[in-house]
């Protein structure tokens, strides 16, 4: 769950509306590698479903107990890590080794840049099982590099305007500017990605800021609040 706190409210989004956010900017983009990808459709598939092992996750958010709200996403215990990337590969191995071969080669990255003596089993099984799912699928490594180019970017879009942190930018390969206001976020890029300007929704939710008793208060505010549409436009810089 990605938590957005302000003095009086919490917005919260989850992790798998962002990642599918991530999937409609990168469908948009008019890059030949996107828009004319032999495997387009997967390609997309994956970007929309890389964070599809938090479904439970964020259905029974955790209390953070520093401050009685949600927890957000970047202060997961490595146990509970290990339980929800393990799951996101594993969903889609079935159905379609691509899309949970690079679910596993983003988490491998991600696993890498916080690596820890902790979390290094987890990293080499998350590998690992990157391996066989190349080699049950018939899949092609160098092809699955270039692609995982445009799950980091559309993954580090989404997550940008998603917190309103600009700092997620800074990986993206784009000059950008992040302003939110109003209920709504811009992101200025250049070069620009799409064919022109664009307004896109993310669903939200927001909360009183308070301290919470309990994991099941806090699930009953969540539960009780009114989702809607922070506006996400995208422009040239």
């Amino acid at each position: 769950m990605i938590v957005v706190a302000d003095p009086e409210s919490i917005l919260v989004v989850t992790q798998a509306d962002h990642a599918r956010l991530a999937a409609e900017m990168v469908r948009l983009f008019v890059d030949p590698e996107v828009a004319l990808h032999p495997r387009r459709r997967e390609l997309l598939d994956a970007i929309a479903c890389h964070d599809d092992g938090w479904w439970e996750a964020d259905a029974a958010p955790t209390l953070d107990p520093a401050t009685g709200g949600p927890q957000d996403f970047r202060a997961l215990s490595p146990a509970a890590r290990e339980e929800i990337w393990t799951r996101g590969v594993e969903r889609h191995a079935a159905r379609s080794p691509y899309v949970a071969a690079m679910v596993a080669g983003h988490l491998v990255r991600l696993h890498e840049s916080r690596r820890t003596a902790e979390t290094a089993e987890l990293g080499e099984r998350l590998a690992a099982r990157r391996e066989e799912l190349i080699e049950e699928g018939g899949l092609d490594r160098d092809a699955l590099a270039r692609d995982d180019r445009w799950l980091r970017v559309g993954d580090d879009l989404s997550l940008a305007a998603a917190s309103g942190e600009p700092g997620f930018l800074a990986s993206t390969g784009y000059r950008a500017r992040l302003t939110r206001a109003d209920g709504a976020v811009e992101l200025a890029l250049d070069p620009f990605p799409l064919a022109g300007s664009t307004r896109l929704e993310l669903p939200a939710r927001t909360i009183a800021r308070r301290r919470h008793r309990d994991g099941v208060e806090l699930g009953l505010a969540l539960a009780t609040a009114r989702w809607q549409a922070l506006v996400v436009r995208l422009a040239p810089l």
